[in-house]
């Protein structure tokens, strides 16, 4: 009869108890149907938000482009314009605006530009010339405390002479409804083009016709024979 040690008893017993290693599956061994299956779908870098109901108070815009962290130029500078039933558009420079405190206002108009035109030097030859930087992607957010109205990205940016025609809130009722319209324009055109583009709330002046000569002459005649 074969002697075995304690020890050695031990490592077979052991040996025995563990599960049977399961075989690596190389490339051959996978089947056909492995390769039919479709990846996960990948969850969007960014999700847009392009429509929301909004109630009166303070909303704010958030207005960023990727580079606005390294250089100053790159900050946008944001701009309402409010557009009342009676009168000319009013212009609002900064970040918020309040609903509640329009009066007669049924739509506005929120746009953002670059607060400065940046230029590099052109270090490649000694002409001094200077060339534009290149755009950098823009996004942009409405809140009205911490919801969320709007959210947009621009990937491709705008150019320093841009600008960008975020959205609009519009009165609706009680309510107001912000809107995205993600549009850009030139600077130098940019009134020109958003008078005629909400033309429909701007108030139309009445022309006043002129009195026909005649029809004044033979009026002053009656009133000075009467």
């Amino acid at each position: 009869m074969k002697r075995t040690s304690g020890a050695a008893y031990l490592a077979e017993r052991d040996k025995a108890s563990q599960p049977a290693a399961k075989p690596k599956v190389g490339w051959a061994a996978r089947s056909f149907g492995d390769f039919l299956k479709e990846p996960a779908p990948k969850k969007p870098l960014f999700d847009p938000l392009l429509s929301s109901l909004c109630e009166n108070g303070a909303v704010l815009a958030n207005v960023t482009t990727d580079d606005m962290g390294k250089e100053k130029a790159a900050m946008p500078k944001c701009t309402w314009w409010q557009f009342p039933a009676s009168g000319a558009p009013l212009r609002q420079d900064g970040d918020s605006m309040d609903l509640s405190e329009l009066k007669g206002v049924p739509l506005v108009a929120l746009v953002a530009q670059l607060a400065a035109r940046e230029t590099i030097n052109d270090a490649s030859s000694n002409q001094g010339f200077t060339t534009a930087k290149g755009p950098s992607p823009w996004s942009a957010k409405l809140l009205q405390g911490k919801t969320e109205l709007l959210r947009l990205r621009r990937p491709e940016g705008l150019r320093s002479t841009g600008v960008w025609l975020i959205a609009t809130i519009q009165k609706e009722g009680n309510t107001w409804k912000a809107e995205a319209i993600d549009e850009l324009y030139p600077e130098k055109r940019l009134e020109a083009v958003l008078l005629l583009r909400f033309k429909e709330f701007i108030e139309k002046k009445e022309e006043k016709q002129e009195e026909d000569p005649m029809e004044a002459t033979r009026r002053m005649l009656a009133e000075a024979m009467a």
